[in-house]
Formats: C-alpha cells, structure tokens, sequence
C-alpha cells in the first residue's frame, strides 16, 4: 500500500507544477491592476452655445431705469422684429417734459451769457483804449521833461541870474552917474541928498534881490531840479507799471471771460445733446428682437443660463444697461468648455474630439477645437471654444453636453546602437 501512496504524491506534484507555469505566463502579459491599462481618454462637460445671438437692452444713458410693463415668456419662439419688452410709457414721458423745460431755461441763460460777453469785449476794448492814452501821456511828459523842461529850467534860472545881475548893474550905473552930476554941481545940495540917497537905497536892494536870486537859482538847479528828475523818472516808472498791469489785466479778464463762456458753451451744447438722447431714447419704450430665435430671460453666462431662474416680469425695474433677454439663434451652434490647466496639453486648437449629448439618443458627433484662451478667464480656469455639426438632430442652445478627447500615446524611446 505504500507504493501507490508514493506514485500518487509524484502524480499530484507533476501536476501542480504543469497547472502552474501557464498561470505564472499569463501573469506576466496581464497588468495588475486598472491603474496599469495606460493613458485614459479625457472627459469635459460643456454647454452648447448659439453662435448668433441677440441681448436685449435698452442700451440708454439718460434714461437710467425703466419699469417692465409686459415680457414675452421664458423659452419663447420669436420672429426678427417681434416685439420681446414693453415699458411703462409715463415715466419716461414725465422725464421728457421736465427735460424741454430745463432746456428752455438753459436757452434763456445761454442767450444772456452771451449778451454780457458780448458787453463785456466791447468794455475791454474802451479799457485798453484808455489804457493806451494814460500811458502815452505818461510817455509824452517824461519826453517834455527830458528834451525840453530840464534844460528850460536850467536856463530860466541862469536868465532869472543873469536879469537880477543886470538890473543890480543898472542901479549901480545910475548912482554912479548921480554923483558925477553931484561933482559937477548940476543940482542943488538939498536935490543931490535926495536922489542920492534914493539911488543909493535902489543900489542896496537891487544887491538883496540879486543875493536872493543867486540863492533861488542855485538851489533851483542843485536842489529842486534832480528831486524833479527823480520825481519824473518815478512818475514815468509808474505810469510804465500801471500800463503793464492794466495790460496783463485785460488780458486775463479777457482770457477768463473766454473760458467762462467757452465752458458755459459747452454745457449748453451738452444738454441740447443730453435733450436729442433722451428723444431718441424715448422711443425704445418697446425692445423687439433683431433674429429668430427662443428667448431667454436674463443673460447668459459663456452659453449658460444661471443657477437661479430669473425673477423679471411685470413690475420688474430694470436698468438701462442691463440685459433684460437674450434671443438664441437655433441653427449653428458651438460647445463651450471650462478647461484645468491640467487639461491644456490634451485641449490644443485643432485636437479632435467626440461630442455627445445626455438625453438625445443616438447622437455622437465630431467635434474639433477652435480656440484656447492664452490666460485663464476666471482664477485657473481657461475658455474653450469646439466647433461641430449637429446634423439632423435637434438640439437646443444651453443643453450640456459631453466632450471626449482620445488619449494620446506614449512614444516609446528604443535603445541607440553603440
């Protein structure tokens, strides 16, 4: 009994080692795990965007708000031309009469600044005009002075000298001439002490006043005469000062006054512009649609709506910048993608990719990348933009959809020959 028992361990033995080696082969062609099958293909959500679209504003400055009288219903269907928004009419016409009649003030005012500046030049111009006298009358005297008063002066006193000395030598010839005729015993002794003693007292004056006009001239001409230079030189100066002030004066005033105007010009211009906006404006009381297309309330955000449904309806007050709806073209449409940064060696401008929609049974499509953003559009996120052909199914703007990029191969580096 013990030599089966033997001949069966070696069986069972020989067997286990032949079961084995296939396994141990297989082993070694199959991967471990998921983790060793290679490079995975890479899968984005997007949303489909209408290429042609149409944001409905009022688009307006002067008229900061309206209030929504009636809107056309979320989703939609709308012809080019239709009508989208309705605005409440009286608002705006109760802005428009208090426009025109600020407006007609402002006319009234702009007529009168324009008169008084008219006053005003034509008052400047009388200003510099006596300006210019005064200062060619300053110029005019100081030229007297200097070429004909200074040196009159000189030669009025040296005459007043020269008279004084003249009559003094008179006096003295007559009181000579008195008494040779006393020596001669032409007159009689009581005669001879009268004239002789009135000759003699001429003589005596004549010495004073001539004293008194030496006195008068020198100081004249050594006193008087250069604080009269000096006078004149500064009246001169003055005037020349005066004139050059008044001058500059003017000028300023004139130059102030022009901006004055030019400034209130300008301000009138701006509310005539301000009053021809506002009419123009008046007449977006009713936004119609520029396409066809499904109209959607609010805007949209790179092709999506927003998480919140939107609360404008009847009664809403709306700016007038603000886009109340936005109309989405139905045929050509394209995927927009939020990419990683991670994503952006697999997502180039060109790479293929396969398209597919959730909920639309049996649509795939073929889809190739458009653009890349070259700097992210929001913290590390970057615009995408695939362009494809929906076909014959029927998809609308806003759906999500499903972008599938291949993955690419690994080269493989072989070993160089030495």
């Amino acid at each position: 009994m013990r030599f089966p028992a033997a001949k069966f361990s070696l069986l069972s033995l020989f067997l286990i080692a032949s079961l084995a080696t296939p396994v141990d082969a297989r082993a070694k062609d199959e991967p471990d795990s998921a983790s060793d099958t290679g490079p995975k293909p890479t899968k984005l959500q997007g949303v489909l965007e209408s290429v042609v679209t149409d944001e409905i504003e009022a688009n307006t400055e002067q008229i900061t708000s309206f209030t929504i009288e009636r809107l056309v219903p979320h989703g939609t269907t709308v012809k080019a031309g239709q009508n989208v928004v309705w605005f409440e009419s009286e608002p705006i016409s109760d802005k428009m009469k208090t426009a025109e009649i600020e407006m007609r003030l402002a006319t009234i005012a702009m007529e009168e600044d324009e008169f008084n500046h008219k006053q005003f030049l034509a008052n400047q111009k009388l200003q510099r005009s006596a300006t210019e006298r005064t200062w060619k009358a300053a110029q005019q005297a100081y030229n007297n002075f200097v070429k004909v008063d200074r040196e009159r002066t000189i030669k009025t006193q040296e005459n007043l000298l020269k008279g004084s000395l003249a009559s003094l030598e008179n006096t003295r010839e007559e009181l000579e001439q008195l008494q040779q005729m006393y020596d001669a015993d032409e007159l009689t002794e009581e005669s001879e002490e009268i004239v002789l003693k009135r000759a003699k007292r001429a003589v005596e004056s004549a010495e004073f006043r001539h004293q008194n006009t030496v006195i008068a001239t020198e100081r004249a001409i050594k006193q008087q005469l250069p604080r009269t230079i000096a006078e004149q030189e500064a009246t001169f100066t003055t005037a020349e000062h005066a004139y050059q002030k008044a001058v500059r004066a003017i000028a300023v005033a004139t130059t102030r006054a022009q901006i004055e105007i030019s400034k209130k010009r300008d301000a009138y211009k701006k509310a005539q512009t301000k009053l021809e906006e506002l009419k123009a404006e008046r007449k977006k009381v009713v936004l119609a649609s520029k396409i066809d297309g499904i109209v959607i309330h609010g805007q949209l955000t790179r092709g999506k709506l927003s998480d919140k449904p939107s609360l404008l309806k009847k009664g809403s007050t709306v700016t007038g910048s603000q886009v109340i709806a936005t109309v989405l073209a139905p045929g050509k449409m394209q995927i927009r993608l939020d990419l990683a940064q991670s994503n952006l060696p697999v997502v180039t401008p060109g790479a293929k990719c396969t398209v597919t929609v959730p909920g639309v049974t049996g649509f795939k499509a073929a889809g190739t990348v458009k653009s890349v953003s070259a700097v992210p559009y929001a913290g590390s996120r970057y615009d995408c933009v695939v362009s494809f052909s929906a076909g014959k199914h029927s998809l609308t703007p806003t759906m999500s959809c499903e972008v599938t990029f291949a993955a690419k191969k690994e080269e493989k580096t072989g070993t160089k020959k030495k």
